[in-house]
């Protein structure tokens, strides 16, 4: 019985302070949580409680900057997964090319049945901008907050423009996914002055398997990109079912929906993976799964201008030249970190990975430069909840480093 008090205390606790936005109102919400069971607290964390959706079942809802599909007979006592679709370029900036491309997967009936759908709108700007990713996010993020949501089953896909906006989405946020699936797009691609792609952002996908379908007489994707792309993934032996149709051209249909959903229906993520590999040319990139970076090496800024589906100017971006490269192994509690252009690090740790009663060692770069225990903290994580947004990969304590 006092157990059970305690869960339920944590569970209201846990979700006031998730909710609070006043920083002082939710230190003391967190203070009252520090005199719980921690275990009570992080499992609280972990297990949003839902009730009865308030959205009509079986029927497409349009909303704000979305639209959204919910299963006839989803039921909150299960957590379902999720696909968010994007679409394509729209010319007119239409405000319901969301709700007009949802239907390009309610046409599937397993889709419909076993998945809920949600396909975001951008009126402006492409899905590979940060102001698209944001898009993408939050209304990610207001489902996953509804409803009953599996965050290990979490999928994304896109068509065209879209698919562009899956592949950049998973290069810079690959902790998010379980798998992806876009269809006639390249990852990060970019050409060199004598005419040959090279990959930019391949290493990011070590935990994102990828169902890519290319059509080899797309008029808009130059196979010759997707091709360099396929290369480099092969030669790092990921998991990717790279799919070129020899008749196909720029169109949705190359590939069955049927056999996309069976594949992506296999994957689930790994919220804390052995192995953490991440590139990244952006500071405003700088996190993957347990591995965070704090500050890179100098080096000489390149200011790149992104533009908007209009040829307008969308934002600017500032990259770095050479990039972070970062590769991480665990095993047990030892962690072996090797980096390129770091100077500061975190590693973000939980009970989930490692064990937090014992000490942690960590070697980056062949020395060590931590070895004890790691006290956990209600601090962490509730701030982590909230600014990843992500209650399926907790973490409850972080050691920070400086690469020598």
């Amino acid at each position: 019985m006092l157990l059970f008090c305690l869960l339920l205390q944590a569970d209201a606790l846990v979700e006031k302070a998730l909710a609070e936005e006043d920083r002082e109102k939710r230190r003391a919400v967190v203070e009252q949580l520090r005199k719980l069971d921690f275990a009570a607290v992080e499992k609280a964390v972990r297990s949003p409680a839902h009730g009865p959706p308030k959205v009509e079942l079986g029927k497409v809802v349009e909303r704000a900057g979305y639209a959204l599909h919910v299963p006839e007979k989803y039921d909150p006592a299960t957590a379902w997964p999720v696909l968010v679709t994007l679409h394509g370029f729209s010319p007119s900036g239409d405000p319901r090319a969301g709700p007009a491309w949802i239907q390009a997967w309610l046409r599937c009936a397993a889709a419909k049945e076993r998945l809920i759908l949600v396909a975001p709108t951008t009126t402006r700007h492409t899905w590979g901008s940060r102001p698209g990713h944001a898009i993408v996010l939050s209304a990610l993020g207001e489902v996953m907050r509804e409803l009953r949501v599996d965050p290990d089953r979490v999928y994304l896909d896109g068509m065209s423009m879209g698919a562009g906006g899956a592949f950049r989405l998973a290069e810079h946020h690959p902790d998010r996914w379980a798998a992806i699936a876009p269809r006639c797009n390249v990852p990060d691609v970019r050409q060199k002055q004598d005419k040959t792609f090279v990959p930019m952002l391949c290493e990011n996908f070590r935990n994102v398997p990828l169902y890519w379908v290319v059509g080899a007489k797309d008029e808009k994707i130059p196979l010759p990109a997707a091709r360099a792309a396929r290369d480099a993934l092969a030669a790092l032996k990921y998991d990717v079912v790279y799919r070129e149709h020899a008749e196909g051209g720029h169109d949705w249909s190359i590939e069955k929906d049927d056999d996309v959903l069976a594949w992506l229906e296999k994957q689930r993520r790994k919220p804390y993976p052995e192995e953490v590999v991440f590139k990244t040319w952006e500071n405003a990139f700088a996190r993957s799964h347990w591995i965070e970076i704090l500050k890179r090496t100098d080096a000489p800024p390149f200011v790149a201008v992104h533009l908007d589906m209009f040829g307008k100017e969308s934002e600017r971006r500032t990259e770095y030249r050479p990039p972070v490269l970062v590769r991480a192994r665990r095993s047990g509690n030892a962690i072996d970190v090797t980096c390129e252009e770091v100077r500061e690090l975190r590693v973000w740790l939980d009970d989930e990975m490692v064990d937090l009663d014992k000490p942690v060692t960590i070697h980056v770069n062949g020395k060590k430069l931590h070895d004890a225990t790691v006290k956990r903290s209600v601090d962490a994580l509730i701030d982590e909840a909230r600014r990843r947004g992500d209650r399926g990969m907790t973490f409850s304590a972080s050691v920070d480093l400086k690469p020598r």
